[in-house]
């Protein structure tokens, strides 16, 4: 028997593999486990029962609710384009709710409770009860249920009302964007879009600068630029440029549609990056000001590999490097520790197929945050890369352009 749950190994085993397969905690899925166990065998305690038959019923369980669960998936529509680029962490979209709940905890008890914003847990005859009512959940040894946290000397959980049905959530939500510059498969309005990934989906490795067809769920409101996505997305990308016409393809190629201004709007000139922010920064509903994503290109004039030390990147360090154009002035191009080893920002790959560093003068393409700052009274505008693309055919490589590979050595 495991000693967190109770359940015979087998069952763990299954129970582990559901909740890694749904993006849920291992005792979300145990609980799903015996809420389905109550409704179909009509068990109400698993753990008094023979660990022959609970065996038996977990493999029943996965295979019936995965099926299920399977047919439940929102419905997709599918995109084309090619990922230009991905956030470096995960953010928390129940933050909000979680701070704004809290605070009036800490400062009126009772009417968070009573306005249905935080529940008090505690064990009772076995079971979980929130407010004093009782849930279906179990209690098992110590471990928390899945919407369960500790503040000081209390387990508590935040609340969620809908359509008049007040129930726990998880404290926590976690998704992570990617960005995707395309279109809805059949259309022609090309634009940046944010796909909202979640679960294992966060963790996935996305093939940048390739044409692809990803499926994942269109806004509701027009003029919105997220897209959703199923647990299940990382499996569902397409790296293929079988949608495109044979005569478009080269259009498509990467070098070519970044910065084509008549394919999309996403393009801003370097010398353009100043006047720019204004017309496209982005003011939320709160009044928040939102940083623009944009692509620019520009010929590199500083690089500097080494790290610089940096208090705000989870790593600890940072890159920067330079770029210019005719006539325009050099802009800093920020890189971040994660993207810096995700990405091996300072190689590319060239036309045959070989990985090696770039020099000063490569042109280069950048996909990431617009900002400025002011500098001897002027403002300045830098950019915080999402993703750099190096046009091979134009990149000069470190330390020349002599052959690098093997066969130069071998005699004739």
């Amino acid at each position: 028997m495991s000693e967190t749950t109770g359940y015979p190994a087998d069952v763990m085993e299954r129970l582990e593999g559901y909740a890694e397969k749904f993006g849920i905690s291992i005792g979300e899925a145990a609980n799903k486990f015996g809420a389905w166990l109550k409704e179909e065998y009509t068990v109400e305690d698993p753990l008094t029962e023979d660990p022959f038959y609970l065996s038996q019923w977990s493999e029943q369980f996965v295979i019936e609710t995965r099926n299920a669960s399977a047919g439940k998936q929102r419905e997709t529509v599918a995109y084309v384009g090619m990922f230009v680029g991905v956030e470096d962490e995960p953010r928390d979209n129940r933050k909000g709710m979680y701070d704004k709940a809290m605070n009036l905890f800490r400062n009126n008890r009772d009417r968070a409770i009573n306005e249905n914003l935080i529940g008090i847990l505690t064990a009772k005859e076995g079971r979980w009860h929130i407010n004093g009512k009782v849930t279906e959940d179990r209690v098992s040894g110590s471990d928390l249920p899945w919407y369960g946290f500790e503040h000081n000397d209390m387990i508590l959980c935040l609340l969620n009302t809908r359509d008049g049905k007040v129930s726990p959530v998880a404290p926590k939500s976690l998704s992570k964007a990617a960005y995707f510059l395309g279109s809805r498969e059949g259309g022609s309005d090309i634009k940046m879009w944010r796909v909202n990934l979640q679960g294992k989906a966060m963790e996935a490795n996305y093939t940048q600068w390739t044409a692809s067809r990803i499926q994942v769920i269109e806004p509701t409101k027009e003029g919105m630029d997220t897209l959703y996505t199923n647990n299940n997305f990382h499996e569902t990308v397409e790296y293929t440029d079988s949608w495109l016409a044979e005569n478009l393809r080269q259009a498509f190629s990467a070098e070519r549609l970044l910065v084509n201004q008549k394919m999309h709007n996403e393009y801003v000139p370097l010398g353009e990056l100043l006047e720019a922010h204004p017309e496209r920064k982005i003011t939320t509903s709160n009044g928040m000001t939102l940083n623009p994503i944009v692509i620019t290109r520009g010929l590199i004039t500083y690089l500097n590999r080494d790290p610089m030390d940096s208090e705000y990147d989870p790593t600890g360090r940072s890159y920067r490097l330079q770029i210019y154009g005719t006539g325009v002035e050099p802009v800093t191009v920020w890189v971040s520790g994660s993207m810096h080893d995700r990405d091996n920002v300072f190689q590319y790959t060239d036309v045959n197929g070989n990985v090696r560093h770039y020099n000063e003068k490569t042109s280069v393409i950048v996909v990431g945050r617009l900002k400025l700052r002011p500098y001897q009274n002027e403002m300045q505008p830098s950019m915080s890369a999402l993703g750099i693309y190096i046009p091979p055919r134009t990149a000069r490589p470190a330390g020349g352009v002599g052959d690098t590979s093997l066969e130069q050595f071998r005699g004739e």
